[in-house]
């Protein structure tokens, strides 16, 4: 696989992120478990959790694990990019899981609407990439193939991703 990527557009910071705040961490750690069932309700009676092709599963989206909250106050380089990279391995698994069932759905003849891009894509949240950046989600997407769409991608929240396309098609 090439490690070769398209880099970003002139202008876009792509470094890492800056730290949290220690405070703001350990408040939402210990905070947590107040709201944390509440939350669970709700999201049960507002229709359960649904597979939207990111790397987030159900209440790891809202969950700081214990630990998530030691690679948040003192993760290295490297411990970064293993959170990453298994980010990005889910959100390949999941995105490509739902853009198969986008061109299910447009195959059957059932449906009077159909989706308009079937495309596999994915995107990675801030809190996979806060230690790398986004040089560094584009790095580990292109060794799986993926590259980063620019025109979609906000530095501050999310690196959206896409499966290159063969060259010539």
């Amino acid at each position: 696989m090439s490690i070769s990527y398209t880099p970003a557009p002139p202008g876009v910071k792509t470094g890492p992120l800056r730290k949290r705040w220690a405070v703001s961490l350990w408040l939402q750690f210990t905070l947590q478990w107040i709201w944390l069932l509440p939350h669970a309700f709700y999201k049960m009676e507002d229709g359960g959790f649904f597979d939207q092709g990111t790397a987030e599963k159900g209440m790891s989206a809202i969950v700081l694990t214990p630990s998530r909250y030691r690679l948040e106050r003192r993760g290295t380089q490297q411990e970064w990019e293993a959170w990453a990279d298994r980010a990005i391995a889910r959100g390949i698994e999941r995105g490509l899981k739902l853009a198969e069932k986008h061109r299910d759905w447009n195959e059957s003849g059932k449906y009077r609407y159909k989706y308009k891009d079937t495309a596999p894509t994915t995107y990675i949240k801030r809190r996979y990439y806060r230690g790398i950046g986004v040089d560094g989600v584009a790095a580990l997407a292109a060794r799986r193939g993926w590259d980063v769409d620019w025109s979609r991608t906000q530095y501050d929240s999310a690196v959206h991703l896409v499966l290159r396309q063969p060259q010539g098609s």
